[in-house]
């Protein structure tokens, strides 16, 4: 298949599975629908493998939509190296979430509808990455924002999903209002949406309202960041995100991972190069403070999946940032490892919520390291990459950007300067609520995190070297092939999908050095990072450090309070309830909406349109009813009557010539010499 075949069908297959599943739904085949959408699944990677194996640079398929006089609008695929890995990202990603769902939603009645829901998801996404004009791509953009309506409000019969899945929904209007905006703003300036015209293209509006092209440019860019605010979660319209736990957690993982949540990333990557400078500024200074206010509020939540909503926040801040500074390549990189470290954090979140029956609250669970190994290690790794730990993914991407911010703030103003000084603050909240999140869950909490950490190691290790040593040699219990297929089949659904991204988590995917940005592969593909700060490694070794002993001794304090009911400091409990409600942004965004609704404003609205509108919409329905009623009357009165007086006469007439017919040849002929002289008198006087 050539590439243009490969891409639609990677396309088409996902449609397909949405409305094959719509049908099953109501059938007795609804229960086949996991295994069915995870053979799509598979079908869209090994189309996507041979896509990536057989093409390379940038391939760009034009079809004509919109026809206009001085230009046209076009379906543009666009695929270039951000549009490949992206491709393969979101699917892999997608592939665990369907892995895990055969188990997870087996039980649910509504199964098939959430693999149809699902599926849509997913073209809706690779829609979204393919687009090669920003007027395509906000056709996905709004796309993928419905299918996250659907997920999140998938258990419909709860009042609080329904109310998330609606919050979720209208706050994304707001951005995508913005977007849009900015989109048709871009267009007026440079008389294209395409993205690869804007690289070379030249702005066509010099001046207009006071303002320059450059300086539209940056209002285009502001409206459009508006619309990765609400998409991305980025302050002030990140409110709806931790609302959105509501939906399945499998739903969660792919909505928060590597999916909806990055596709605002994704936009500015693809537009990086008209971010100005100023514009470039605002979008990094946005991202740093809510990488910092995401971690405090994840720093005091009990809900497990609310702390990694939170903590996803955070770390798209760290992703936006990266992209202000106009250091691409290290958010994508980054955006890559946190899809697998946080899916696979979601994952186990899901794994572990079904092993505790449901149970959210971690101060509730704890000594589950026996009960879940599997899980447990993959938590651990996954944790690790979060927090920035050497041997995983997740330092590489992190210190690239923190290197990054860091020569951005130290080339520029004090305003520049507060960017790699909030993400370094963030560094360290991380840790603090990571390592309260792993304790909590897991750790039997009268013992020593580092034994603890040590004991499993060692267990860990030794079991694998003899694991190792059994599948070289055997033994008389029997061969070490058959130990490792016993293992194979001992591990469920959940270990099998958690091991596969704990795995993912650690270094060697990316690099062949764990701790040298250069050898990354993806700064060798798309560039690395300018200059690399030595120093900065050390202050984040210390700030881990320091974390973890200061998390470990508060949080199995705050545990202590919570069994034996010990109230904890005031100010503690009044920040604690700050930060579980958002700073009281939540709240503010209620406020707001109920003050509009009794706005003088509003009621004059509502006059205008009970008074106006309404009545007008009424005497216009009384003015059809009336006009029927008219039209009914001529019908019935002359248009009948004259058709039934038609029908009369000439059944009358025929009567009249059917008795004429007696068998008379003299009154047939003067019938004849009577038609004859009407004839001939007709034709003398016409």
């Amino acid at each position: 298949m050539n590439p243009e075949s490969l891409v639609f069908f990677n396309l088409q297959i996902y449609v397909l599975g949405f409305i094959l599943f719509m049908i099953l739904s109501r059938t007795v085949f609804a229960r086949t629908a996991g295994v069915i959408s995870l053979v799509i699944n598979i079908l869209g990677l090994i189309s996507t493998s041979n896509f990536l194996v057989n093409t390379v640079g940038t391939i760009s398929l034009h079809y004509e939509w919109i026809s206009l006089e001085e230009s046209s609008i076009s379906f543009t695929l666009l695929i270039n190296p951000q549009t490949r890995f992206m491709l393969f990202l979101v699917q892999i990603i997608s592939g665990f979430v369907n892995l895990f769902s055969l188990k997870y939603m087996a039980k649910e009645p509504g199964v098939s509808r959430f693999f149809a829901y699902l599926n849509l998801f997913i073209f809706s996404m690779l829609g979204l990455v393919l687009a090669g004009n920003m007027l395509q791509l906000y056709f996905f953009w709004e796309l993928v924002g419905f299918c996250s309506y659907l997920l999140i409000g998938f258990w419909y019969t709860k009042p609080s999903a329904n109310a998330a899945a609606i919050k979720a929904f209208l706050l994304n209007r707001l951005g995508d209002a913005s977007l849009l905006l900015g989109a048709l703003l871009i267009y007026y300036l440079y008389g294209t949406f395409r993205f690869d015209d804007f690289a070379h293209g030249e702005i066509i509006v010099r001046e207009y309202w006071y303002l320059d092209g450059g300086q539209w440019q940056t209002v285009a860019m502001v409206l459009i960041f508006g619309g990765v605010m609400a998409k991305s979660a980025q302050l002030p319209l990140q409110v709806w995100l931790a609302d959105a736990m509501e939906g399945p957690t499998p739903a969660s993982a792919l909505i928060h991972a590597a999916t909806m949540v990055v596709a605002g990333v994704f936009l500015l990557g693809r537009i990086s190069v008209l971010i100005t400078p100023d514009a470039g500024l605002w979008i990094s200074s946005v991202g740093a403070a809510t990488s910092v206010f995401a971690a405090l509020s994840a720093l005091f939540q009990n809900d497990l999946k609310k702390v990694l909503a939170f903590s996803t926040v955070s770390q798209l801040g760290f992703m936006v940032t990266g992209m202000g500074m106009g250091e691409v390549a290290a958010s994508l990189f980054h955006l890559t490892t946190h899809a697998f470290f946080k899916a696979g954090l979601f994952l186990c979140a899901g794994a572990i919520i079904s092993y505790m029956h449901h149970e959210q609250d971690m101060r509730k669970m704890g000594t589950l390291i026996k009960a879940l190994p599997a899980v447990f290690g993959s938590f651990l790794a996954c944790s690790a990459a979060l927090v920035g730990l050497p041997l995983t993914g997740g330092y590489l991407s992190k210190e690239s950007i923190l290197n990054a911010a860091w020569v951005y703030g130290l080339n520029g103003s004090i305003l520049h300067l507060m960017v790699p000084v909030l993400l370094t603050i963030t560094a360290f909240i991380t840790t603090l609520y990571t390592v309260r999140m792993v304790v909590m869950v897991f750790f039997q909490r009268e013992d020593s995190p580092v034994d603890i950490l040590l004991d499993t190691t060692k267990k860990t290790v030794d079991g694998a070297l003899k694991s190792f040593k059994d599948l070289l040699t055997g033994d008389n219990k029997g061969s070490g092939e058959e130990k490792v297929i016993q293992l194979v089949r001992s591990l469920g659904i959940y270990d099998i999908v958690t091991l596969g991204l704990g795995i993912s988590a650690l270094w060697f995917f990316y690099s062949p050095s764990p701790v040298h940005l250069h050898e990354v592969w993806f700064f060798q593909e798309f560039g690395g990072v300018k200059e690399i700060y030595d120093w900065l490694p050390w202050l984040v070794g210390f700030l881990f450090l320091a974390g973890l002993l200061i998390s470990y001794n508060q949080t199995l304090e705050e545990i202590r309070r919570f069994y034996f009911k010990t109230p904890a400091p005031a100010w503690r409990v009044s920040f604690a309830l700050l930060a579980i409600n958002q700073f009281g942004m939540s709240r503010m965004y209620e406020n707001l909406f109920s003050a509009f609704m009794r706005s003088p404003i509003l009621r004059m609205i509502q006059k205008i349109e009970v008074k106006g509108i309404d009545a007008a919409v009424m005497k216009l329905g009384k003015s059809s009813v009336y006009f029927a009623q008219w039209a009914g009357y001529i019908e019935k009165k002359y248009i009948d009557a004259a058709v039934m007086g038609s029908f009369q006469a000439v059944k009358k007439l025929g009567n009249w010539m059917r008795t004429q017919g007696q068998g008379n040849v003299q009154r047939y002929l003067l019938i004849w010499v009577i038609s004859l002289v009407a004839i001939l008198v007709l034709l003398i006087l016409l």
